[in-house]
């Protein structure tokens, strides 16, 4: 479930400051006088963390990696328990065991949390690399449909709903990708 968490938190950020030839510098552009005064000038608005919330592809793509990390995550998890029982351990069967004993007990614990620690950073990084893989591949179709309904609906300019001020809803294109997204 963290994993899941994670990765929607990560696909959102991720999203949010991906580029997907969307115009995210656009809005100065669309409020310019010269461009609201164009009469033939036809602007999409597009909310691209709807788009991914309600995408099976992003959906899917979390669900791959949850099954593919959990695993790793279940070993680690089962790593800091036998950490956290050597260290219980030690504290409280320290003051009776032997120099020698207690020293050894020591020595295994901090290989352990050397162990750990690495087990987690590896395990840190190739999900971060898996997610990022995985959002360029949902970005990519997004993209290929956001183009599409561009090149269909004859738009000028189509931007993302988070890097502008205001926007009508007349204007907002999100279910339309959403629906082709559904479709492919």
């Amino acid at each position: 479930m963290a994993v899941m968490k994670k990765l929607a938190i990560m696909l959102t950020s991720t999203m949010l400051m991906g580029s997907v030839a969307l115009a995210n510098a656009a809005p100065a552009a669309a409020v310019t006088p010269t461009a609201a005064a164009e009469p033939n000038l036809t602007i999409g608005v597009i909310d691209l963390a709807a788009v991914l919330q309600q995408s099976s592809q992003a959906k899917a793509a979390g669900e791959q990696l949850k099954s593919q990390f959990q695993p790793r995550q279940k070993k680690i998890m089962a790593a800091q328990q036998q950490l956290q029982g050597d260290q219980d351990k030690l504290k409280r069967d320290g003051s009776v065991m032997s120099a020698a004993d207690a020293q050894a007990l020591q020595t295994k614990i901090n290989a352990e949390g050397r162990d750990l620690q690495q087990m987690q950073e590896d395990y840190m990084q190739d999900l971060r690399a898996a997610q990022s893989q995985a959002m360029q591949k949902v970005l990519g179709q997004i993209d290929q449909i956001v183009q599409k309904i561009a090149a269909q609906g004859h738009y000028d300019l189509i931007v993302q709903k988070n890097s502008v001020a205001f926007s009508s809803p007349r204007v907002d294109i999100t279910n339309q990708v959403i629906q082709e997204m559904k479709n492919s």
